[in-house]
């Protein structure tokens, strides 16, 4: 077996492989980078697992010499299914016989494909980014993209590609416009017309008519419709950035926003309270600097412990014990005016309010606080200005974390929609109701006090 002359769609008969006429677009597009916003089983596994075969007997542009590729994923479970289909069609058609290594092990991350002419395929993790190293790479495909955070491709893919001129593909539902979407940001490039090197699709599961026959009216596209609700169908299968979907705090970034915090004695000290007795009681300790930045520094949790017992943990605790003879005010739910008397009563902290109004209210503020300012987006990723102005201590913060990064989610069925769809579910969100009482009181309406140059004098530790 050898590279020389190949014809991708002579190997796509030969294989078997008959697209449909939404991914002909993408294997017919000279396009160097190509971004799809796909809808469930749109057919985007197949579709870039077969982009990539060819490229085992088609000689590198640069090198003229066997290619060098990667399957990237946010985890290696996603970046195994493409990794499959090749393996498989190899086996199939006895190029097995023609490999220095045919492995395919996503127990152990070792999904690695190499011939006797050099052609060389790897399947990658972005979890793990010490692996995302290589001299010069032909091509990758980015998969699930909508899951992947800016910074792999911007510090680890991108730079790889440069040498070989090598070209990606970007596939993933997506997962709304947030400005960590690594999809919507390259999807917006592929649409302007002053990149022409870049091309983007949106293309609704109903594109693949093989799937559906029925289009947009296909019976199985109908009955999702009723099941979901608007906003997640039109995500799921319509392929459309919707922000009210997935993850409620989709500017969470682990790199930007944990950090190892302390106690810092030339800072105010505050609290923001979730009551709770079934549903966990959560208490935040948080202080802000100079600058208005936020710093969470520690969270308490308990279930079932009426409030006079919640005191008296705290006061039994020798760290906490500290922190209350030390704390300026606490944000309470105003729902609740007994409780907060009693902790103000027990502690001796007096209680601010102004911590109600709507709930999106608070969860705008908090939005606001974890983004990057537009003036700072920029900046490469790993720039130490590059902060947002809220940060959460790594190790003592991690049920809050869990909270924010995933937990926390808006209803994706009818089933699950309460009162009103631009409502988040009523669970795993007692750590960001704490927070949103605290912002709410403190910031007011808005957060016109923090001044986003002054944002980045914030020194924290990584």
């Amino acid at each position: 077996m050898g590279v020389g002359k190949f014809s991708k769609f002579a190997w796509y008969e030969k294989t078997g492989y008959s697209p449909h006429e939404a991914q002909l677009l993408v294997h017919r597009s000279a396009a160097r980078f190509r971004v799809l916003s796909i809808g469930r089983r749109w057919g985007k596994t197949l579709c870039g697992a077969k982009e990539a075969e060819p490229c085992a007997f088609v000689t590198s542009r640069i090198t003229g010499g066997p290619q060098i590729g990667w399957i990237v994923g946010p985890q290696y479970t996603d970046s195994e299914k493409e990794f499959r289909i090749i393996y498989d069609t190899f086996r199939k058609f006895g190029i097995e016989r023609h490999c220095l290594k045919f492995v395919n092990n996503v127990e152990s991350g070792n999904m690695h494909l190499k011939t006797s002419w050099g052609f060389d395929l790897q399947a990658k993790s972005a979890s793990r980014p010490e692996t995302l190293v290589a001299e010069g790479l032909d091509f990758v495909l980015m998969v699930e993209a909508g899951r992947h955070r800016r910074k792999t491709w911007g510090e680890y893919i991108r730079p790889t590609l440069s040498d070989r001129r090598g070209w990606a593909l970007f596939s993933g539902v997506p997962e709304g416009r947030s400005s960590n979407s690594l999809l919507y940001s390259l999807w917006s490039r592929g649409q302007l017309d002053s990149k022409p090197a870049w091309q983007s699709w949106k293309m609704p599961s109903w594109t693949n008519t093989v799937m559906f026959p029925g289009g947009r009216n296909d019976p199985e596209i109908l009955d999702a419709e009723d099941d979901l609700t608007e906003a997640e169908f039109n995500r799921q299968y319509g392929a459309e950035f919707e922000e009210r979907v997935g993850r409620v705090m989709q500017e969470w970034d682990d790199d930007i926003h944990l950090r190892e915090l302390q106690y810092n004695p030339n800072w105010p000290l505050y609290a923001g309270i979730d009551y709770g007795y079934t549903d966990p009681f959560v208490l935040l300790w948080i202080q802000v600097d100079e600058w208005k930045n936020v710093y969470v520094i520690r969270e308490r949790r308990w279930t079932r412990v009426d409030t006079d017992d919640v005191c008296r943990n705290l006061l039994e605790n020798p760290i906490d014990r500290q922190l209350v003879k030390r704390c300026v005010a606490f944000y309470p739910d105003p729902a609740e005016p007994d409780r907060t008397k009693t902790i103000q009563e027990k502690l001796k902290i007096s209680a601010r309010g102004n911590t109600g109004g709507t709930l999106r209210r608070r969860l705008e503020l908090i939005w606001n606080l974890l983004k990057i300012p537009k003036s700072l987006e920029h900046l490469p990723d790993d720039h130490p200005e590059k902060v947002s102005r809220i940060f959460f201590d790594r190790m003592h913060t991690q049920a809050l974390c869990w909270e924010m990064r995933e937990g926390y989610r808006w209803p994706e069925h009818q089933s699950e929609v309460r009162s009103s769809s631009e409502h988040p579910l009523d669970k795993d969100n007692h750590g960001p109701e704490a927070l949103g009482r605290f912002v709410k009181g403190y910031f007011g309406s808005d957060l016109a006090g923090g001044n986003t140059g002054r944002a980045r004098k914030a020194k924290v530790r990584r």
